[in-house]
């Protein structure tokens, strides 16, 4: 009996020894999967006071890189005494980008957490959108005043930079640099430039304005006019009008009907400057980039069509295949089934990589907005404008 009890004694002890263990990983998974990425790094760089942290909606392309680093550097040489950290503001970037390029990024919120934490007294938040649509107005209302100000750290005090075309003066500065960069093509009417903005979907973002405003400014410095500004989301400012994908029969396949009654989609656009100038389109070279921050998923694939053109360069494919009135193609495609020659010299990613999976870190030649120094100093002077200004507030005034 004493033999049998110390067994189930010594059996008892196992067991309670090996649910402990079982327990104990347990607590430890749960404590590992709760904590927030974004700590280690902000306590590790933090240096200073003061915090910066640039946003952007992301890009999970290696083009990007190069663009985003070069926005950092300007910045620092403005804020030599400040912290800088860069966030995503789309989760499916976010998700997407350390497979891609080996870079770890973290949600918006563990940015803001990490940094709150870490003991900063002052904390300033940069936009590096281009328009204020619905991305930079839930950033600064929602994300930055609602959570960061008055609910998570209202005694933080806080400064907000605005978006890249926040004031008409933006505008004319941002239509100057681009107008400078293709003032030799533009000399020529038988050259387009064609700049590929997002735009927002909802028609009721006043913000969409902006697009046409610098469609305005820059054919008010081209003298021939032949500058255009599109998206890839706002109705007005398609490539075609009204695509639409779910039912393909209520698509409008009518040209005229286009152009007489959506004057403003970027097809009848162009088709109106050639009629104007005498033009057929094959007598036209089209030259087209981002009017975006950076050379990302939409100028890989909406403009440039990339996949396509590594796998059908040929003219039996854009004339039989493609269609126009369908957003399955990208711009290029449709010029190029149209008639026009599009230019892969001047701008462009090299043909040869044209289907390298998330792009290129070196070597391609599409030119977004952030390549432009003069542009990249507009976000900045937006930050610069509000410090001097010394605009900081923070959530006590809220309570």
């Amino acid at each position: 009996m004493k033999s049998i009890g110390k067994s189930c004694i010594m059996a008892a002890l196992t067991v309670m020894a090996v649910c402990t263990g079982f327990v104990s990983c347990s607590d430890n998974d749960d404590a590992e999967s709760t904590l927030n990425p974004a700590e280690k790094e902000v306590a590790d760089t933090k240096k200073h006071d003061t915090a910066l942290l640039l946003c952007t909606f992301g890009s999970t392309y290696n083009e990007s890189l190069s663009v985003y680093d070069d926005i950092i550097s300007d910045f620092k040489a403005e804020f030599p005494d400040v912290d800088i950290y860069l966030s995503f503001t789309s989760r499916t970037c976010i998700n997407r980008v350390e497979a891609s390029t080996g870079v770890s990024r973290y949600e918006l919120d563990q940015w803001l957490k990490a940094i709150g934490n870490a003991g900063y007294k002052r904390v300033a938040v940069q936009s590096l959108h281009v328009i204020p649509g619905e991305e930079y107005l839930s950033l600064m209302n929602t994300d930055i005043k609602k959570y960061f100000m008055i609910q998570w750290f209202p005694n933080i005090d806080v400064l907000r930079g605005a978006n890249l075309l926040a004031s008409d003066e933006d505008t004319e500065a941002v239509a100057d640099a681009l107008y400078q960069h293709y003032k030799e093509k533009l000399a020529d009417k038988k050259n387009i430039v064609l700049l590929m903005g997002h735009g927002n979907p909802d028609e009721n973002y006043s913000a969409n304005g902006k697009y046409s405003d610098m469609q305005q400014a820059l054919q008010a410095k081209a003298a021939n006019k032949n500058i255009f500004v599109g998206t890839v989301d706002y109705g007005e400012m398609l490539f075609w009008p009204n695509e639409v994908e779910e039912n393909p029969a209520d698509r409008i396949t009518d040209t005229q009907v286009v152009r007489s009654q959506y004057p403003n989609c970027l097809y009848s656009q162009i088709m109106q400057y050639c009629d104007n100038e005498g033009l057929a389109p094959s007598d036209v070279n089209v030259y087209i980039a981002p009017f975006m921050s950076i050379a990302g998923d939409h100028a890989h694939n909406d403009l440039w069509g990339l996949e396509a053109l590594a796998e059908h360069d040929n003219d039996n494919y854009y004339q039989n295949t493609v269609e126009l009135n369908t957003n399955e193609y990208s711009w290029r495609e449709r010029l190029t089934k149209i008639g026009f020659k599009v230019d892969t010299s001047f701008e462009a990613h090299p043909i040869g990589q044209a289907g390298a999976d998330h792009g290129i870190a070196e070597g391609c030649g599409m030119k977004p907005l952030g390549s432009y120094p003069e542009i990249r100093r507009i976000w900045v002077n937006h930050l610069r404008e509000q410090w001097d200004a010394d605009a900081w507030e923070n959530g006590t005034e809220y309570q």
